[in-house]
């Protein structure tokens, strides 16, 4: 435990997880003057962007899908000479130079896994969190930051494959964790992770085929010199609406890697920004070069082979299933997270519905950077947090927003396991700045009413001190 780390945080907040949303979660809660600590599992901080650790999902070649300008912390921007998609390395440094800068490194108990978090036995307020050491401490209020993106989801495929079965979770390289050079591989998952997989792939192995369930639109890193989603948020800052914002899009697509079917490709089966967007320079082309094949999907392992939903069979050395992964909070009862067939139903993905003392950061899968908009979401988690047993007024308006029940939405993703964490960004990002602006008001009001009843109350407790003292 780090030297100035308190040891009774009956009256803090627990962070699990120093990835990039248990950091800003700690950064929050401490800017609005809540004790907390954080708890990680890992040696280091960072999650997934620490490469080579047992949590960390990214390969050696990851880089980023969305812009720095669109990934960064609110207030703490990245270094201006990096290039507008830095890779993991970069990722690392920039969320250890976060911590050093807001103080945070003496706050966060490395090597700290979390076996259990329960409510007290009594049915008092608060929470138990037991570590895997055996060690319980309570606390006030409890922030889940341990993201999403750790425990593989394997395809439900019929048969037996006989070669090298790999989750896109363990693949590291083209030689880790086997040697693809000269080898017959075939990457299953039309994702990011499965198509930077594939295109990687490409290049070593002796044949390389992509399996996908369906057509997907791709986006190029860059359109016309700039960063494509800087573009697309310029056309939401002007308020298009969506169907122009999809012409345009489609045309500045179509101007810089072209669209699928003019590479052969199946149409996709949805409108573009109905699914996850898939950021990718060069898949095109090397399904143009005939270094990548192109498949539907698969329908059943025999062996060796590989059959595919269209009745064509193949052999393969080698299979990667980069098929996503599972949410799971194992810790934890799936009630004190309401959630339901399998995923938290919170408010904004974010916080409890009824419960003021318990938030997941980071449990979105938004179609441009997360960081940003995590930071947003500690924010709000951090003024509730504040509010709750000091300003009544602040607290309850809150509440009532959680009860709203949600709107429209402009835009329908598709009905897939990997999609029910996705939100518009743009949006998303909006209604939480709404909601701290909301928050900080009323805070601000209750703090001013305590100043000036605080001389009245005082008053209140003499006179009956006074009252009291000839008995």
């Amino acid at each position: 435990m780090p030297a100035d780390m308190p040891a009774d945080m009956a009256d803090g907040w627990c962070v699990i997880g120093a990835g990039p949303s248990g950091l800003t979660a700690l950064k929050n809660l401490r800017a609005c003057g809540i004790q907390a600590e954080c708890l990680e599992r890992e040696a280091g901080l960072g999650g997934n962007w620490r490469f080579g650790s047992p949590s960390s999902r990214v390969f050696g070649s990851t880089r980023l899908i969305s812009s720095k300008r669109l990934t960064q912390f609110v207030d703490y921007p990245m270094p201006r000479d990096w290039p507008a998609y830095p890779d993991h390395r970069q990722c690392l440094a920039y969320l250890e130079g976060y911590a050093r800068h807001f103080g945070l490194l003496s706050r966060i108990r490395l090597g700290t896994g979390v076996a259990r978090i329960e409510r007290p036995a009594d049915g008092t307020r608060g929470w138990l969190v037991t570590t895997a050491d055996g060690a319980t401490t309570p606390y006030a209020g409890i922030v889940i930051a341990s993201g999403h993106n750790r425990e593989p989801r394997w395809p439900e495929i019929e048969g037996t494959f006989s070669g090298t079965l790999l989750h896109a979770a363990d693949y590291k390289s083209p030689t880790c964790p086997v040697e693809i050079a000269g080898r017959r591989v075939l990457v299953i998952g039309g994702g990011n992770s499965g198509s930077d997989i594939a295109v990687e792939v490409s290049r070593h192995a002796s044949r390389a085929v992509h399996s996908t369930r369906r057509g997907y639109h791709v986006v190029p890193r860059f359109i016309l010199g700039r960063p494509a989603d800087v573009r697309g948020e310029r056309l939401l800052a002007m308020r298009a609406p969506l169907w122009l914002r999809r012409i345009v899009s489609l045309r500045m697509i179509d101007r810089t890697i072209g669209l699928p079917w003019r590479h052969g490709l199946p149409r996709p089966d949805h409108r573009l920004f109905e699914s996850h967007p898939i950021v990718n320079d060069e898949l095109f082309a090397r399904f143009d070069a005939g270094a990548l094949v192109p498949a539907g999907d698969v329908a059943a392992f025999a062996g060796p082979e590989v059959v595919f939903a269209d009745g064509s069979r193949e052999a393969f050395d080698i299979v990667i299933c980069a098929t996503g992964y599972r949410i799971e909070h194992p810790f934890i009862a799936p009630e004190h997270l309401a959630t339901i067939d399998g995923v938290p139903r919170l408010f904004m993905n974010l916080l409890h519905p009824i419960h003021d003392d318990i938030a997941v950061v980071g449990l979105i899968q938004p179609d441009s950077g997360q960081w940003g908009i995590t930071d947003w979401q500690a924010r709000l988690v951090a003024r509730m947090a504040r509010a709750t047993g000091r300003a009544p007024r602040a607290a309850a308006w809150l509440y009532r927003e959680r009860q709203r029940p949600a709107g429209p939405v402009a835009i329908r993703y598709l009905d897939s396991p990997r999609h029910r964490l996705e939100v518009e960004h743009f949006s998303y990002r909006r209604r939480l700045e709404r909601l701290v602006r909301g928050m900080d008001r009323r805070l601000a009001r209750d703090s001013i009413d305590q100043v000036v009843t605080a001389p009245a109350r005082r008053a209140a407790g003499g006179s009956r001190r006074v009252a009291r003292a000839p008995g």
